[in-house]
């Protein structure tokens, strides 16, 4: 192939992909304009505790967590025309907040659709069956246990899906924080709950 006509393909080339570069990019503002999303919020409504006892082994050392959490999330879609489909959604209950903070519960919550402007309410029940708790957290546990109330952080992830009119976006990773979820022992204290926003990121 002549020089000139491989700078020829080379330059047609490149101007397909300054093309469908620009055409993408139109493509999202123009979805934006239309749509015009707003994020969504996750909400602690409700959270019980129930069958709480914790055990540590005479002497000190790792103490084990037995507890089921009813806990119930509200899932707000505030969009217009923007529906949702949430797949693989895992609930997790941690004593304290960061990475160190011990994971006491988890639980697979159903998939499903969300339309929009929906809230859409999830009752999730987690159990902690013998979850290790050492060190200060479980001196911690007993307080809060003495004191009547426990401090939780709950964690939700999931893949998510857009879709407006017949266009479906690719599956986005959704990740929410609630904290600090307090969490009354008596058997009124769900009565008395106050609901906790959760930060929601999605990437």
């Amino acid at each position: 192939m002549p020089g000139s006509r491989r700078v020829a393909v080379l330059r047609c080339v490149v101007a397909a992909l300054v093309v469908t570069v620009l055409l993408a990019g139109l493509a999202v503002l123009v979805f934006w304009l239309v749509v015009r999303p707003k994020p969504i919020e996750y909400t602690v409504a409700s959270a019980v505790m129930r069958h709480f006892n914790i055990t540590a082994p005479p002497g000190g050392g790792t103490a084990a967590l037995n507890a089921t959490f009813y806990l119930t999330l509200a899932a707000d879609n505030p969009n217009r025309r923007l529906s949702m489909r949430y797949e693989s959604l895992e609930l997790y209950v941690h004593y304290g907040s960061g990475e160190e903070a011990p994971q006491l519960a988890v639980a697979d919550v159903p998939d499903f659709r969300q339309p929009s402007r929906n809230e859409t309410r999830l009752e999730v029940r987690a159990e902690a069956r013998s979850a290790p708790v050492a060190g200060r957290a479980a001196q911690e546990l007993e307080h809060d246990r003495a004191a009547g109330e426990v401090g939780v952080e709950v964690r939700v992830r999931a893949r998510v899906c857009f879709k407006v009119g017949v266009v479906r976006s690719r599956h986005y990773d959704m990740r929410a924080v609630c904290s600090p979820v307090v969490i009354g022992l008596s058997p009124t204290s769900a009565r008395s709950f106050r609901s906790v926003p959760c930060d929601v990121a999605i990437s």
